[in-house]
Formats: C-alpha cells, structure tokens, sequence
C-alpha cells in the first residue's frame, strides 16, 4: 500500500507501491535452514510455481482463440502486446501441445424431397459451420471446418423408426421435429426428409478434455428452430427456394444412426439338408407316429 511505502520517505524523495515488478524470481533466501524456514520455503515454491504456470501463459491475440492457436507473443505481466489490435490473453494453455478434433454427423433436415444442389448445399455448409463455430469457441475451441459428404433422401418410415429408436436410448433431448399424419399401423413411406453426412474439425489445447460430437450436435439442435430460420433467410437473400420447403433440422453422430434392415433374406432358402447326418441321435423324434402300435416297446 502506498501508506507503507510513505514512512520509507526520508524527506528528499516519495516512495509509492508498485505491482508486478517480478522481485520475487531475483530474490534469493539467506534464512537459516530449520524446518520452518524449509515449510516456508516449500510453500512459497509452490505458490511461484503456480503464478509461473499463469504467466507463461498469457499471451498476445486478436482473441482468446487466436492467442491460444499462435502462442507466439508472450505477455507475462498483462500489458506487452505490441500490435494495437491485441489483446493479453491468460489460461492459453501454450504450455499443453495442440490436439485435433474430428466428429462425423449425420444432419437430417425434414421437409425437402429432393437433394441439394451446389448453391444449396453451399447455404447449408456456410450456415452449419456459424452455429457450430459459435458454440464451440466459447468451449476454447477453434473450428477448422465443415465438410459435407453424401446426400440420400429418406422415407418417413425409416425416419419414424430412427426417431423412436433415439428415444428409447434417452437421447431425445431436443426433438425438432415429428413424423406428420401417420399412425402406428400405416407410416406413408414417401420421401419426406434428407440425410446429409458431414465432418466437423477443430483444435483445441486441453484441458479440459472436450467432446466434439456433442458441442457439434448440441450447437445445432439446441437452435433448431433457429438454424432453419437463418437457412430460409440466407436461401430468401440468394434467390433459392430450396429451404423454404425445410420445416425442422436435427444432428446426431453417425456411429448412433442404426443401419437400415434389408428389405428381403440376403440368401435364398435351400432345396434341400446343406449337412451331413450326425452319428448321434437326435432331442426329438424325426417320424411322425406310426399308425399300427409295435411290439417292442
């Protein structure tokens, strides 16, 4: 405080209190060496050790992202950033190497009855990647990109079942959409929806340890009504019609989507035994009971 460093004055020149001088790194311990001096010593290490793992940290960035992917401008007393469009960033975690993230979704969007064209499928792409991005820098991850796969329509029926399949294993917390005029005993199996495979990647500096499979789907289908509003939009804006024909949007990762059933035996039943008699007797009987008792038992 400077009321302690004013009875310092001797009258020629004023003392004032000044922080982050980094005195303590040039200090060195001319105590006894008893134990308590050593607990001190101890304690005192730590605590450095502490403030040293937050100052190699902070660093010079644009944002907190940018920062954390460069590590290049280091600011260890909050101040030193040399551009005057950064800014000092701490918890960078630039001490930790920079890991990859990749989630692979499946995006269906309900509605359409028809592919995307490129034009599309640009809206869709640009649109995805925005509500994920925005989730996901606020996790402290940097999103690379989206890339989307394959296109295949898909009927209600099979959306039906994927949709009740989902529910049963607890993983209906946001439901976007329903299946439309069908009962339990007749679903209409025309094409009402499209699949869209994507990949999502990004970089982060763990930790914590992220999971981006569900920052991805969460993105998107927390903001569903949301992510359909802006697509419509940005479709109105581009002259297309395409999603105006969309009426919900949902993500789940593609290692949960069941496969689809055959719709036929993927083998044609035989003419005839395919094996060998066995030396040993049967469990159950391989005559229909004879019509005349016989005599033997």
């Amino acid at each position: 405080q400077d009321s302690e460093c004013a009875s310092l004055s001797d009258g020629t020149q004023d003392y004032e209190c000044y922080y982050f001088t980094g005195c303590s790194d040039r200090l060195v311990d001319a105590q006894p060496n008893d134990d308590a001096n050593n607990a001190a010593a101890t304690d005192g290490l730590a605590a450095d050790s502490a403030t040293t793992s937050t100052v190699i940290n902070n660093f010079c960035g644009k944002s907190w992202i940018h920062a954390m992917l460069g590590c290049s401008d280091g600011c260890p007393n909050g101040y030193e950033c040399a551009d005057p469009l950064e800014r000092c960033f701490a918890a960078t975690n630039c001490d930790r190497p920079l890991e990859s993230l990749v989630s692979e979704l499946l995006t269906t969007l309900q509605g359409p009855d028809s592919t995307m064209d490129d034009d599309d499928a640009t809206i869709f792409g640009q649109t995805i990647y925005d509500f994920i991005r925005s989730v996901a820098e606020e996790e402290g991850i940097s999103l690379d990109g989206v890339e989307l796969g394959e296109q295949q329509l898909v009927d209600r029926r099979e959306l039906q079942q994927r949709l009740d399949h989902r529910a049963l294993l607890g993983h209906d917390r946001y439901m976007n959409f329903e299946i439309k005029n069908v009962t339990q005993r007749r679903l209409p199996s025309g094409s009402s929806a499209i699949d869209v495979s994507m990949v999502v990647t990004g970089d982060y500096r763990p930790p914590p340890y992220l999971d981006l499979d569900v920052i991805a789907e969460d993105s998107i289908n927390r903001n569903g009504a949301k992510v359909v509003n802006t697509l419509r939009e940005r479709g109105e804006r581009a002259g297309r019609d395409f999603f105006s024909r969309v009426d919900g949007i949902e993500a789940v990762r593609r290692a949960e989507v069941t496969q689809r059933p055959t719709k036929a035996p993927v083998k044609s039943p035989t003419w005839s035994p395919i094996g060998d008699p066995t030396d040993f007797p049967s469990g159950m009987p391989t005559y229909s009971p004879s019509s005349v008792p016989s005599s033997m038992p």
